[in-house]
């Protein structure tokens, strides 16, 4: 593999993937010793490149990886609602790719038994609604997640209004006139302050919260706000206690289907590596060969991939050993690209283990290696 420099072909085959597990599982591609694993794999690239090339292409297959996040649930771990935001995309692309299967059934076979285990997203529509129904698409919690943190959120604007409407009277009254650095107020340690001289700050009782970097500026609670002040941290911790009890109902939710969770991200992320791999054969201009068993090579065409790779114009060749062969001679001058022509063959007899097509004419044949030398 070293010698044929099979990692470069990897690491081209994960460019075209759209998800981290998708690139991490093209690098460590598995390769096939079965001829009938070898052919359904290859089948497979086969129908996604049809569907591709199709009018209804498969949706896009990026998404986040979410096992750390399963894992964790798992262990009665609480997940954030960013969190919970990833575990709901991942529960939609899976709905959505089912939907897409069924579809297409048709024109799937091998396609269709990756696809398989996706039927479990039917089940998983309740985990996947309690999440949208409290988590924005940007992973901040929805007010209305629940009636208590709807009434709770209404009652904290509602303090918060009458706040701002005191604060202005004050920042335009003339007891504070001579007082105040700068007309405007700001919030330190969730309470609400007003800029004040730092040699007047005498003339107005109250509770200093901060102090500009000059020292110029003290950062004033005035005691008439402090009320208000006070019923607006309690309002906020309240909120604080339901959007938690919220995350940790949908985690326990999330943790109930760990299982199913897990498998469908797995599809999702095998699903991918094949698309990877017909992007790859349609790059390269690849087609799917016939197999066998019996050590025949029959090449015409056949391209070296690592140089189609880095330019659109490479010889080709035909390779040619049917069962009456036991020796190819290959013979010419220095330069003359004999390497080359060893390394099509080790490299094609690694990528038709791992279900990818060759960039050769599609009436080639290939056989299966398990050894390569």
């Amino acid at each position: 593999m070293e010698v044929l420099e099979w990692a470069r072909v990897l690491e081209f085959l994960a460019q075209h993937a759209q998800s981290v597990m998708g690139v991490a599982q093209c690098r460590s591609l598995a390769l096939s010793s079965d001829l009938a694993d070898a052919c359904l794999r290859q089948q497979a690239t086969t129908e996604m490149v049809s569907l591709l090339e199709g009018s209804d292409p498969m949706p896009a297959l990026t998404f986040p990886d979410i096992r750390e996040q399963l894992i964790r649930s798992g262990k009665g771990g609480a997940l954030e609602a960013v969190e919970l935001r990833d575990c709901a995309v991942v529960l939609a692309l899976m709905a959505e790719v089912e939907r897409y299967a069924e579809a297409h059934q048709g024109k799937m076979q091998a396609l269709a038994q990756v696809l398989e285990p996706l039927h479990i997203t039917k089940t998983l529509k309740g985990v996947l609604k309690a999440i949208e129904g409290a988590i924005q698409s940007d992973g901040s919690m929805k007010d209305t997640a629940t009636p208590e943190l709807r009434r709770l959120t209404h009652q904290a604007q509602g303090l918060k209004q009458e706040m701002r409407q005191q604060l202005e009277q004050m920042l335009h009254s003339k007891r504070y006139e001579d007082v105040l650095q700068e007309s405007y107020f700001a919030q330190r340690e969730g309470r609400y302050v007003v800029p004040v001289k730092a040699d007047m700050r005498g003339r107005i009782p109250g509770i200093v919260h901060d102090v500009s970097s000059s020292g110029a500026t003290v950062f004033l609670e005035p005691r008439e706000l402090v009320e208000l002040n006070n019923s607006i941290k309690v309002a906020d911790l309240e909120i604080e206690r339901e959007v938690q009890r919220i995350l940790r109902e949908l985690t326990a939710l999330v943790a109930s289907r760990v299982g199913d969770i897990g498998q469908g991200i797995a599809v999702l992320a095998d699903c991918d590596v094949i698309r990877a791999k017909a992007e790859m054969s349609r790059r390269l201009k690849c087609h799917p060969v016939g197999l066998n068993e019996d050590g025949r090579v029959m090449l015409t065409q056949a391209r070296h991939p690592l140089l189609l790779i880095a330019k659109d114009q490479v010889v080709a060749n035909d390779i040619l050993m049917d069962e009456t062969v036991r020796i190819l001679v290959i013979s010419g001058p220095n330069t003359g690209g004999k390497t080359v022509t060893l390394k099509i063959v080790g490299l094609f007899a690694l990528m038709v283990r791992a279900g990818l097509h060759l960039p050769c004419a599609p009436e080639s044949e290939m056989a299966l290696f398990t050894d390569l030398y």
